[in-house]
C-alpha cells in the first residue's frame, strides 16, 4: 500500500454514470497504469465532467471476478485524469446496498459494545424481537439477515462464536474484550489461596485457561446433589440445553450408571453461570450423548426406560446441593 504526504484532504461528490467490467488481466494492467490510454474511458468520454455543482460525473471501472473498482472522471481526456480506488465497488454502484451495509454495521458495533461491557460470563444473548426495536431491519422474519450480521459479528475480534436461535442471537465474547469477565478473574485469583468450604461450588469451579481442566469426571462430582443443572458439551453446540432438576450419586440405578458410564466418565472442563444458569461443560463424550442423557432426565424418553435407568427420589438425602444462586 502506498502512503502519499497530503496537506488536507479535498473530498468531491460523485455520481456514478456507468459501470464498466473489464476482463482481469486488462483490470490488473489498468491498475498498474491509470494514466494509459484506456478504450472504455475513451468510448465514455461524454459521461464525465463537473456540473455547475461541483458533482463528478464518472465512470466506475470494475474487472472480473473483483469487489473492487476505480472511480474515473477523465474530464475529456483518454485516460483516467482524476481517479479513486474503491475496495467496494458494489456499495458505491448502489447507495441503497451503501446505507443498508451501513446500517448493518453500526447494529454490530452497537451489539458488540452492549455484550462485552454486560456480560460477566462471556456470552449475551440478543432477542431477535428487540434487536428490531434499535433498527429498521426485521430479522426474524428474515432468517438469512440474520446469518449475515451472524457472519459480520464473528469477523470482529472481540466475537468467539456466534448462535443463531430461533428467537435469538447468542454471541460468545474473548474474556479479554470484556472488563466485568476480567474483574471476576481477578477477583477468583485474590481468593484463590482461600480454603473453600465443605459442599462450597467454589471448590469445583474453575476456569478454563490455558488448556486447564478440572481433572474430575462428572461422576467423581456427584457425591453432591446438584439442582437446576445444564450439562454441555466444551466443543459441539445442540442449541439450549435441557434442564437436569436434581443430579447426584442416587439418581441413576445400576443399570442407569452402566448404560450411560460413557456421560458419567466425561471429564469436567469447567463450571460456571451461563445464560440457561448453572452449567457444567465436559469433553470426552458425544455431544449427542450428553444431550440424549439430559434429556431422559428431564423425561424424553419412554416410561420403561425411565423406570429402568433413574431411582424414585428419596426423601432426606443427606449430601451438599449445589444449585444457583
Amino acid at each position: 500500500m502506498l502512503f502519499l504526504y497530503k496537506p488536507e484532504f479535498q473530498f468531491r461528490q460523485a455520481k456514478v454514470e456507468k459501470k464498466v467490467c473489464l476482463p482481469a488481466e486488462a483490470f490488473e494492467k489498468f491498475l498498474r497504469d491509470p494514466l494509459q490510454d484506456v478504450p472504455c474511458v475513451v468510448e465514455n468520454k461524454d459521461l464525465m465532467c463537473q456540473d455547475k455543482e461541483g458533482v463528478y460525473h464518472c465512470l466506475l471501472v470494475t474487472g472480473e471476478g473483483r469487489r473492487d473498482g476505480v472511480l474515473v472522471e477523465a474530464e475529456g481526456y483518454d485516460y483516467a485524469r482524476y481517479a479513486s480506488y474503491v475496495p467496494d465497488a458494489a456499495a458505491l454502484e448502489y447507495d441503497s446496498l451503501s446505507e443498508f451495509g451501513a446500517g448493518l454495521s453500526w447494529l454490530a458495533d452497537q451489539m458488540i459494545r452492549e455484550g462485552t461491557d454486560g456480560t460477566r460470563d462471556g456470552n449475551w444473548i440478543f432477542y431477535l424481537d428487540q434487536i428490531q426495536e434499535g433498527c429498521d431491519l426485521s430479522l426474524s422474519d428474515n432468517p438469512a439477515l440474520t446469518e449475515l450480521l451472524a457472519d459480520m459479528l464473528v469477523e470482529r475480534p472481540e466475537v468467539r462464536l456466534a448462535y443463531i436461535r430461533s428467537d435469538c442471537l447468542e454471541l460468545h465474547f474473548h474474556p479479554e474484550f470484556c472488563p466485568n469477565c476480567q474483574k471476576e478473574t481477578e477477583d477468583h485469583q485474590s481468593l484463590a489461596g482461600a480454603a473453600p468450604q465443605a459442599g462450597d461450588p467454589g471448590e469445583l469451579m474453575q476456569q478454563k485457561d490455558e488448556g486447564q481442566t478440572m481433572g474430575a469426571c462428572l461422576k467423581d462430582l456427584l457425591c453432591a446433589r446438584w439442582e437446576n443443572l445444564h450439562l454441555v458439551h466444551d466443543e459441539i453446540d445442540y442449541g439450549l440445553p435441557h434442564t437436569i432438576v436434581e443430579l447426584d450419586g442416587t439418581t441413576l440405578t445400576a443399570a442407569g450408571k452402566e448404560a450411560w458410564a460413557d456421560v458419567l466418565n466425561a471429564k469436567v472442563v469447567r463450571v460456571f453461570r451461563g445464560y440457561s444458569g448453572l452449567q457444567m461443560e465436559l469433553s470426552g463424550v458425544k455431544a449427542s450423548r450428553l444431550d440424549a442423557f439430559s434429556a431422559m432426565l428431564a423425561g424424553y424418553c419412554s416410561v420403561e426406560d425411565y423406570d429402568n435407568w433413574v431411582n424414585d427420589p428419596e426423601e432426606g438425602q443427606a449430601v451438599p446441593v449445589m444449585q444457583e444462586g
